[in-house]
């Protein structure tokens, strides 16, 4: 009975029924005190199926003896990796320990890491200057020359010839200082340098005193430097002196070039955009090609708007609204990019519907003439002397235009040249419909407070009580930007109408002239430059000739009307006199028939006798009458002639 039935908790071993099957089996089993096959057994259990009904907590675990962490060798090297961490820890605190509170950070301690190597470096230095001295000690005669001809020196050269001197050495000083990670002043930077003086001379090398306010510059000297310009400046913190004065650009100069007002398009798309977004989600930055400044732009709205409401901590907008460049990419064009493109620089985490775009356009003959200074991502065939070389210099025989490559961020686009760049980019701007203002970079330059306050009012902005100018934010020298101008180069150089074609040749303005456009330049208030040998460009001869052609057209009308007028007059005139010769016809058989009948009174009077004399007089009388009527009737035929020819 109890060998054919088994525990329900557990499977049925196949095995061992086979197993006790036997007779000779089971008389092992029974004379035995212990298992049979020890090994067979744990072989079953290991065997053992998943679905075995039997808990997992009482289920026997071997893992333990062939774990990993249970390895020799790898706890070997656990203590190994613990050790070098505590000396590592025990290393770094030795040298962080004992930092100056007026230190910068870790820095400071990675600062100490270095100070073996460092004084190693000082005794390197320090046998270089032995060696130095050493071989200057072999050139004793040539600088006792160099002597003599100090000494012959005027008492201003020999300033300058010291001043020199002293910038060289303070130069060798401070880079020997920074390659051994020191710092030159440690008890801070001079003063004043030591700028000795010449006698009776003005000191042109002393440190320019700080920039004044703009209360303080508004009562400084201008020397006639018209009050728009000086505005400009002071709003820079750019005091005026007499060399400054003379070599800024009169305000004539820039009115006949950009116009009294600055220009702005598009200020009819801000109130609907006002309207579509929340103050919150507000944004506003500049978009244009290469060199046409939109650092500048950028700059002067972070500086002098504010969107309040647009400041939050975890997503866009984060700071006042004001951004470096559109989320797609300032250089890069509407069309192809916006909504597929996100620019790695302040362009992630926008939404690009609510972004107020500013366009910034430029003279497009000076904008080719800054390519030619930073071309950026544009490639074209030109070299120092020969740029914006829009026709290649290299064929003489007939006019090729020198194409352009252009690296957008999402693709390289090819143009015919410079001009086809600028009218291609800009065109596309044109036919945008969201919301955005295009004004020129010009404007910013000249009427930058205007500007910037109309685009802070634009996206609901608050405007800075007192406009600030940053003098350097047109470009800074770092980079790519380096050379670049700053906002009293800028003014100089853009202001100034000769500079405009420098570089061009003539072919390439009679290029030019033939493929700009035209609409662009006169919407944006550029002029069309004269072509050499004083021919009119191509856009303006044609507005000649049709004003040619209508003064033509008109002389023809007034001529045909002349003639009409002369033969109307002829008419007229031989009209009149047909009637004047009528009525004088008239006139005379009337004063025929009034003869006749006083001649016939007359003769009636004679055969009668005169029989009464009462009758005679009444006769005489009529007769004076009828010659009465008469002389008024020349006289009204003479009015009329007169009254003729007036006509």
């Amino acid at each position: 009975m109890a060998s054919n039935t088994h525990r329900i908790d557990r499977q049925p071993n196949s095995r061992s029924r086979l197993r006790s099957s036997s007779p000779a089996a089971e008389s092992i089993d029974s004379n035995s005190g212990y298992d049979h096959e020890p090994w067979r057994d744990r072989f079953d259990r290991l065997r053992r199926p998943s679905s075995s009904p039997v808990p997992f907590g009482s289920q026997k675990s071997n893992s333990a003896h062939g774990s990993v962490v249970m390895n020799r060798t790898f706890q070997k090297l656990i203590g190994l990796l613990l050790a070098i961490v505590i000396f590592d820890l025990f290393y770094l605190w030795d040298f962080f320990h004992g930092i100056d509170e007026n230190s910068n950070g870790p820095e400071a301690g990675i600062h100490n890491l270095h100070e073996t190597h460092g004084s190693r470096q000082v005794i390197s230095l320090l046998q270089q200057v032995q060696r130095g001295l050493h071989m200057n000690a072999g050139t004793s005669g040539a600088e006792s020359e160099t002597q003599d001809n100090f000494d012959s020196l005027t008492d201003e050269e020999k300033v300058e010839e010291l001043q020199k001197e002293i910038y060289e050495w303070k130069n060798k000083y401070e880079k020997a200082m920074a390659r051994l990670h020191e710092n030159p002043y440690p008890n801070g930077p001079p003063n004043v340098p030591f700028t000795p003086k010449p006698p009776n001379r003005e000191d042109t090398y002393v440190f320019k005193p700080v920039k004044k306010s703009r209360a303080e510059l508004a009562k400084t000297e201008t020397y006639g430097v018209h009050k728009n310009i000086v505005n400009i400046l002071h709003s820079a913190s750019v005091e005026i002196d007499k060399e400054l004065a003379e070599q800024l650009p009169t305000w004539d100069n820039v009115v006949s070039m950009y116009g009294d007002k600055p220009i702005i398009k598009g200020l009819e798309t801000c109130e609907p955009y006002r309207n579509a977004v929340k103050p919150e989600n507000r944004m506003t930055g500049p978009a244009g090609m290469f060199n046409t400044g939109t650092n500048l732009l950028f700059e002067l709205m972070k500086v002098n708007c504010d969107i309040k409401e647009a400041r939050r901590k975890f997503r866009e907008p984060k700071r006042n609204g004001m951004r470096w460049q559109v989320p797609w990419g300032k250089h890069n064009p509407p069309t192809t990019h916006r909504f597929r493109n996100v620019a790695k620089a302040w362009g992630k985490g926008i939404k690009q519907d609510d972004f107020f775009p500013v366009v910034l356009i430029k003279d497009p003959y000076t904008w080719m003439g800054s390519q030619c200074r930073h071309k950026y991502a544009s490639f074209w065939g030109h070299d120092d002397e020969h740029c914006p070389n829009l026709v290649r210099w290299r064929v003489t025989d007939a006019i090729v235009p020198s194409e352009v490559m252009v690296k957008f961020a999402l693709q390289m686009k090819r143009f015919d040249s410079l001009v086809d760049v600028w009218n291609k980019w800009y065109q596309e701007w044109e036919a945008q419909t969201f919301p955005h203002i295009t004004t020129r970079f010009e404007d910013l330059l000249f009427h930058g407070e205007e500007v910037t306050k109309v685009a802070c009012d634009c996206v609901g902005g608050v405007f800075a009580k007192e406009f600030k100018y940053v003098e350097d934010s047109a470009k800074k020298a770092v980079g790519v930007h380096t050379g670049a101008n700053g906002l009293v180069e800028a003014m100089l150089h853009y202001g100034d109408p000769t500079k405009r074609l420098n570089g061009f040749t003539d072919r390439d303005l009679i290029y030019a002239s033939k493929t700009v456009d035209y609409e662009l330049l006169k919407k944006y208030g550029y002029q069309m430059p004269p072509l050499p040998g004083g021919v009119a460009p191509p856009e303006i001869a044609k507005e000649e000739d049709d004003d040619e052609e209508n003064n033509a057209a008109k002389e023809e009308k007034k001529a045909e009307n002349g003639t009409d007028d002369e033969e109307k007059k002829v008419e007229n005139g031989t009209d009149d006199e047909e009637k004047r010769g009528e009525n004088g016809t008239d006139d005379e058989e009337k004063k025929e028939e009034f003869r006749r009948d006083g001649t016939d009174d007359k003769e009636m009077n004679k055969e009668n006798g005169n029989k009464e004399e009462g009758k005679g007089e009444k006769n005489i009388n009529e007769e004076e009458e009828k010659d009465e009527g008469f002389d008024i009737d020349v006289e009204d035929g003479e009015k009329d002639a007169k009254v003729d020819d007036e006509t």
